[in-house]
């Protein structure tokens, strides 16, 4: 008797075993210098958001440095950072989480490592590991293409920004009142900004020959870290407008905002033409009179008369509610007819606080 066995054997299972390669590897001096990177542009990152890319940073080498930036989609910041570049690459990282570590790290050389989208940060003798996300899924900044490019003193655009921007609408049913608008026309640079109760209007020299008389509307975000970033330096920051976006370029970082396309209302028709109405007065003393009688205005109006007479401006006040009352005179220089009028305290020191 013949016993036949017959059986198909099944291969040895092979293991193919991947190299990993470094897709980043930098050197940062000190740590101190990657956490002014991240202070940078973290105020950029949205505290919530529908997209959770938005919430990491962008890592990236660049020749001898490394980008770090972030974006909400409407306003994007990058800056640039010297470092020593072992592996070019890039990488996302949660930005909160990042910006916690890097803070508290002792302020020597950084080494950052990336294998696929897993992050090691050294630092002395500590390692950190984080999961970040591939860059790819990180949004593209705006491509400007413009022959509009300007320049105007770091002093020249804090003093635009700062005297204009209280008055900007928070009213989102108002696109065209919800940021600061920008021309430029005869050597003079020129902001406004209103949100329909107040209006504030600044101009100054300079002596650029681009016009922009049309106009551009500049989110109050942008410009609020737009003068963070500029802070006490000198250099004259480059700005290039769009079709729809607007870049600065200051020194080391770039600022990219999407601009507010609505229509600015014609707010030289609500100025009075042919005022003659001119009182001198002296700005801390009005504000600090201004304080001291608010105390007792009505809570509802938040009104303050002011009666003007040659030599002086009398500021009054009163709360039925409380019943009291206050008045007080600041010496003023005035020649013209006696003038009484009304204002909500909190718009007059808007502008005395600034």
């Amino acid at each position: 008797m013949k016993f036949i066995f017959c059986t198909t054997s099944s291969p040895v299972a092979k293991t193919t075993v991947y190299k990993k390669e470094k897709t980043l590897k930098v050197t940062i001096p000190a740590s101190s210098i990657l956490m002014s990177g991240i202070q940078t542009v973290l105020n950029v990152v949205p505290p919530k958001t529908t997209l959770p890319i938005l919430s990491n940073l962008l890592l990236e080498t660049d020749e001898n440095s490394l980008r770090i930036g972030a974006t909400d989609l409407d306003l994007s910041i990058v800056t640039r950072l010297p470092a020593q570049i072992d592996e070019p690459g890039s990488i996302t990282v949660p930005a909160r989480k990042f910006a916690e570590m890097v803070r508290e790290l002792p302020d020597t050389a950084v080494d950052i490592e990336v294998d696929g989208v897993k992050v090691e940060t050294r630092c002395d003798r500590g390692l950190f590991r984080l999961t970040g996300v591939d860059k790819d899924e990180f949004p593209s900044l705006p491509d400007i293409q413009s022959d509009k490019t300007v320049s105007l003193p770091p002093s020249v655009l804090q003093k635009l920004i700062r005297k204009t921007l209280f008055a900007v609408s928070t009213d989102e049913t108002r696109p065209g009142l919800g940021g600061a608008f920008c021309r430029l026309e005869d050597n003079t640079v020129l902001m406004v900004a209103t949100d329909g109760h107040r209006l504030a209007k600044v101009s100054a020299q300079s002596g650029i020959e681009t016009t922009l008389s049309e106009g551009i509307i500049i989110p109050p975000k942008a410009l609020n870290n737009l003068a963070r970033l500029i802070g006490e330096s000198e250099v004259p920051p480059q700005f290039t407008i769009g079709e729809n976006h607007i870049v600065f370029e200051l020194e080391q970082t770039m600022l990219y905002s999407r601009l507010i396309e609505a229509t600015f209302p014609d707010y030289e028709r609500v100025i009075p033409a042919g005022n003659n109405k001119l009182i001198t007065i002296n700005r801390v003393a009005l504000q600090s009179a201004v304080r001291r009688v608010a105390v007792l205005s009505n809570a509802t109006t938040r009104q303050i008369r002011f009666s003007v007479k040659p030599g002086f401006v009398e500021l009054s006040a009163s709360s039925h509610d409380i019943g009291g009352e206050a008045k007080e005179e600041v010496p003023a220089v005035y020649d013209g007819e006696p003038l009484d009028t009304a204002y909500d305290y909190r718009y007059i020191l808007d502008v005395l606080e600034r």
